[in-house]
């Protein structure tokens, strides 16, 4: 279908790789991205400010690809904004508990969390064990299995797992300590880790199938409606807890709805600061455009708070020629340079998003006044004459049944064939010519040579 074209996608989802996209685009950004994230676990978190001259420079597609890039060591957290422009602590909490639960392949009904706190704790069992507080049998055997075998080790549902099974029946003397251990190394009050250290271990145990599993964190996160310090405090201790595991980023992207709300922009401003503080750890980018940061942002914050979020700035240029060329070209191979000079440039803009609706647009134009031919074309048709505008054939995939035979041209004098679908009319082949028939002295002619050679001999 003419309305079916490469260019109809226009936003990105955060989180899912892009399916097309161009090396030459946004790439400076992606270096700085990728070099300023791409560090060791126990080095310090940074606000990073991603910046756009306007909506459409690609900071989704670009967060996307880093997130596909670093996801094996890193855990991205989109926050989610409620009513359009409210992020807080609850929220931050129920964006990063939902990222946790989310299913993993071939883990037989594990989800993130359940590998989380398998693994906190054996990082907070692990001190125990070593210095004897532990008493066990073969002492190296069993830091080796916490080390190297953490999942299999804390497997609640595993008959043989033996460990598994004795801090299930010693949870509640062991849990004490495992919190007092963990609090120790993030930095954070023993009260909010205990809290957390609970909640995972009745989580953990609880079986996969079990239909009300989910609900346990729910429930044990929001039960008596603690007030925001609470809640703060509990983010704090969770986010401070995974990153003993793992990198973690916050990332606040489509932030629109914060345009006009210059208190809901110093609100989280200050909860993403604050964070940064508790967390040492923790990595936070705020992918923002530059009418939002300039009208609902920096209003109202501090010169202090405003350098916290701009620690590392990186900053999104508009599309040169060549990157316009090969942001068409990912779409449509080898068609990049013929659409641009299809499109209105001062109309499109320099920004990706107005480069690729105004491509889509010339595709649609150019399928009306340039029909595609029968069969596939994969290389532009370049006439002997170039017109004065140039026009560009759109690729169109082959049909599944074999394509009618093309009928040989009519003479010239033949009046043009009507419109519709050719009908062809078998004819038998001709016959060949025949000499005509001889006439009667020239038969005798013959007759009479006959004779003369042959007829004396065979007298």
């Amino acid at each position: 279908m003419a309305s079916e074209h490469p260019f109809q996608t226009l936003f990105e989802t955060l989180g899912r790789l892009p399916l097309a996209h161009a090396e030459k685009v946004n790439h400076r950004a992606f270096d700085i991205l990728r070099d300023t994230l791409n560090v060791p676990l126990e080095k310090p978190g940074r606000c990073i400010l991603l910046r756009a001259p306007r909506a459409g420079h690609g900071k989704t597609h670009l967060l996307s690809r880093i997130q596909h890039q670093l996801g094996s060591t890193h855990e991205f957290i989109p926050l989610h904004a409620a009513f359009g422009c409210q992020i807080d602590a609850s929220t931050v909490t129920d964006d990063t508990l939902r990222r946790l639960l989310r299913p993993l392949p071939a883990a037989g009904g594990l989800c993130a969390l359940d590998l989380v706190a398998r693994r906190l704790f054996s990082v907070a069992l692990q001190p125990l064990v070593s210095s004897g507080e532990v008493p066990c049998q073969d002492r190296e055997a069993a830091l080796a299995a916490l080390r190297l075998r953490p999942v299999e080790t804390f497997d609640f549902h595993h008959p043989n797992a033996v460990t598994a099974h004795w801090a299930r029946e010693n949870f509640e003397v062991l849990g004490q300590r495992l919190s007092a251990e963990l609090a120790q190394r993030c930095g954070l009050p023993q009260r909010e880790v205990a809290f957390w250290v609970d909640v995972l271990f009745r989580f953990a145990a609880t079986s996969p199938e079990h239909p009300l599993r989910l609900r346990v964190i729910s429930d044990s996160v929001h039960a008596g409606n603690p007030p925001d310090s609470v809640v703060m405090e509990r983010l704090e201790a969770l986010l401070g807890m995974l990153a003993l595991l793992m990198r973690v980023v916050l990332v606040a992207d489509e932030l629109e709805g914060f345009s006009t709300d210059e208190t809901a922009a110093l609100r989280l401003a200050a909860l993403l600061g604050s964070l940064r503080q508790s967390v040492e750890r923790l990595d936070v980018i705020l992918s923002i455009n530059l009418d939002i940061w300039q009208n609902a942002f920096l209003p109202k914050l501090s010169g202090g708070l405003a350098d916290r979020l701009s620690e590392v700035v990186v900053e999104l240029e508009p599309l040169t020629d060549e990157e316009m060329v090969a942001l068409l070209n990912s779409r449509a191979p080898g068609l990049g340079e013929r659409i641009l000079s299809r499109i209105d440039r001062e109309q499109s803009g320099s920004h990706a998003r107005g480069l690729i609706r105004a491509a889509g647009q010339a595709w649609l134009k150019a399928a009306e006044t340039d029909p595609p031919p029968a069969a596939v074309v994969s290389t532009p048709v370049i006439p002997a004459e170039a017109p004065a505008e140039e026009s560009f054939v759109i690729e169109q995939p082959a049909p599944e049944s074999p394509p009618p035979e093309i009928a040989p041209p009519e003479p010239e004098t033949a009046p043009p064939a009507p419109p519709g679908p050719p009908v062809f009319v078998a004819e038998p082949p001709p016959e060949p010519p025949s000499e005509p028939a001889p006439s009667p002295d020239r038969v005798d002619e013959l007759l009479r040579q006959f004779r003369e050679r042959y007829g004396r001999g065979g007298a």
